[in-house]
């Protein structure tokens, strides 16, 4: 558990966010306090993801099973809003530290504790069988160790089954390989079965501290799931019989939930009262307890400068390392996760905005502009920063704002403009200062000769960031050391010289997307008055009662793209339409070519509209209606 970050929203819904508690792929969760004063898992979904239409319908239909799913050894759904600019979903807290961390930590468990984790997991999966779900990513990241048994936890990409051919595929490859089944590494369709064979893995972690399948890559990891023999030997013999059958390679062979059951109660009764872990790992979630109660129960801190900041951090602080427990944890399969509650994915919360642009789109700015404003790095060609570095290489500029440098000896430094802050980062060693030019750092160490340093923006939810990877070389010493160099001369550059890219006339790569639409011309639209949400530098969002999206970038010519978009006429302009017929109030998406320039690269506008509940607003009459209005205010050739 760590202090909330500058970009982590205040209050999500009607949870009041306290504190974070991990991230992942997916996006973060943050702890939160309910109106009703229970502590709450707030899982919010990453805004590249919650933009794919794709995404947002399993998202929603998550939601919609998870509701379901009821049982003592499952985190209860609290509260939930697919349709939210920023989708999010609250689940019950659970405090205590994963199957995962106290493994890792402290050794395998004792026999009778893997019987009582065999028993709640087994029941836990019951229930979720039981909704028509199946999980797909059990895990011990996944299992949280509560004082009266085990929690699973994070359905992230657990799906209602009907919906698996629609929505995943039956050729996709869904899950943490280690704990896969063999139909799932094959990416075939899944049952519940899958589930016991994860069951099976996780057991064996539990009382050996070793995956039978772990391998030196995710490869070798599915290839030792699909052919490889688990060693059981260190599994207690009444237990051994019990986990070999879930981790039988023919999914008709295994046990369902209720014949694992039989056969635990068979083995031995769980006696009531018996505290099911060792003594140390109680202590442990009572000490998570205590934490939770404590951040639970500080007033609000009242609004603070931006240059007070750091000073509201370390207050946060003071409160959890009261505790002890100021750790942040690296959890199997590249997941980061901390104690109460495992990562659901990476990502920031949009900042909201008063949606009062220009409608000119022409970004005439004025001459004092801040060079690390939104504005001013618009402004500015990435290719060019450090371009004087004698040792790197600019790479063909394919996006707007970010550029990749080629070093001597092979490795990649990627520049990026306006980029997200990462959601849970990876601290290094390497990199001891918390400042840089005045901007506070972020430091995600990546492993392997990959680390990414990022400045935060006053005032704004962006980096300037500098990525390191080994690229088309071998180097892999102080990646962190070498991200913050660049860092540190790009900054210098972007504030002294302010470089800018070569002129091509019409381009909209200094246009503020948000500035393209006036707030009375959504209003007459929507019927609604809208929040604006900037997204990096060239993504604009629109909360109308649904998600109005504007993306600008170097992208395929949508002429090319698969015929899954249809040619479709807009005045004197062709553009490109996509609709979801799948759903009863269906999407919609424009695209269309805006510039090629001499690289042939095309700038491309993205108008996307998803409605969000019961609308009498028509989504494609109403993208059509915004577009024409965007394509007025382009700039020309």
């Amino acid at each position: 558990m760590t202090p909330l970050q500058p970009h982590d929203p205040r209050h999500v819904g009607p949870y009041r966010t306290l504190a974070a508690l991990g991230g992942g792929g997916m996006g973060r969760v943050l702890l939160a306090a309910g109106p009703d004063g229970r502590p709450a898992a707030v899982k919010l979904v990453h805004d590249s993801l919650a933009r794919k239409a794709v995404f947002r319908e399993r998202f929603r239909r998550e939601i919609a099973a998870c509701r379901l799913v009821s049982g003592a050894y499952t985190a209860p759904v609290l509260g939930a809003d697919p349709d939210a600019p920023t989708p999010w979903l609250a689940t019950l807290y659970v405090p205590g530290p994963s199957l995962q961390q106290v493994v890792t930590d402290g050794g395998p468990l004792p026999a009778a504790s893997v019987h009582r984790l065999a028993v709640g997991l087994a029941t836990a999966l019951a229930d979720i069988h039981r909704a028509g779900l199946v999980h797909r990513d059990l895990k011990p990241s996944n299992v949280l160790l509560a004082h009266d048994g085990p929690r699973v936890i994070d359905f992230g990409i657990a799906r209602a089954v009907e919906d698996d051919v629609e929505l995943t595929g039956t050729d996709s490859v869904i899950g943490s390989p280690e704990y896969m089944s063999p139909e799932q590494a094959h990416g075939h369709a899944l049952t519940a079965a899958t589930d016991l064979f994860s069951l099976g893995t996780v057991l064996v972690f539990a009382a050996t501290g070793t995956n039978p399948f772990a391998g030196s890559s995710a490869v070798q990891a599915l290839y030792n799931v699909v052919h490889a023999e688990p060693d059981l030997r260190g599994v207690p013999e009444p237990l051994r019989d019990v986990v070999a059958a879930c981790l039988a390679r023919a999914p008709e062979r295994r046990p369902t939930p209720e014949e694992l059951l039989d056969r635990l109660v068979d083995i031995a009764a769980v006696e009531p009262g018996t505290a099911p872990w060792p003594y140390g790992v109680h202590e442990r979630i009572s000490t998570l307890e205590a934490q939770a109660d404590r951040i639970l129960t500080t007033p609000p801190a009242e609004a603070t400068p931006t240059r007070a900041r750091r000073r509201l951090l370390v207050g946060v602080a003071a409160v959890l390392a009261v505790t002890g427990v100021l750790t942040t944890i690296g959890l199997a399969g590249g997941d980061r996760t901390l104690a109460g509650h495992a990562s659901p994915g990476e990502g920031p919360a949009p900042r909201a905005l008063p949606a009062d642009g220009s409608a000119d789109g022409t970004d005439e700015e004025p001459e004092d502009v801040d060079p690390l404003s939104r504005a001013g790095l618009r402004s500015i060609d990435p290719c060019k920063v450090l371009a004087d570095e004698s040792d790197l290489v600019p790479q063909i500029g394919v996006h707007l704002s970010a550029c990749t440098y080629e070093h001597d000896d092979g490795r990649w430094f990627a520049l990026t403009l306006g980029d997200h802050v990462p959601g849970d980062p990876d601290p290094s060693d390497e990199v001891q200062d918390d400042t840089l030019d005045g901007l506070w750092l972020v430091v995600d160490e990546g492993g392997e000769g990959r680390c990414e340093v990022g400045a935060i923006l006053d005032d704004q939810d962006i980096t300037v960031s500098v990525d390191v990877d080994p690229g088309v070389g071998d180097v892999v010493d102080k990646p962190c050391t070498a991200a913050h160099e660049r860092l540190a001369t790009a900054l210098d550059v972007i504030q002294a010289d302010a470089p800018e890219p070569d002129p091509l006339p019409g381009s909209f790569a200094t246009t503020d997307p948000c500035a393209l639409i006036e707030t009375s011309e959504v209003e007459d639209v929507f019927s609604t008055t809208p929040t604006v949400t900037p997204a990096g530098l060239h993504s604009c969002e629109w909360d109308v009662g649904g998600v109005l999206t504007l993306d600008l970038g170097n992208e395929v010519d949508p002429a090319k793209l698969p015929d899954t978009w249809t040619k479709d006429e807009l005045g004197e302009h062709t553009v490109y339409r996509q609709t979801d017929a799948g759903t009863a109030n269906p999407p919609c998406a424009l695209s269309w070519a805006h510039l090629t320039n001499d690289d042939s690269l095309t700038q491309v506008v993205r108008l996307r509209y998803r409605p969000h509940g019961s609308t009498t607003v028509d989504a494609c009459e109403a993208a059509r209606s915004v577009a024409t209005l965007v394509l007025e205010r382009l700039p020309q050739p």
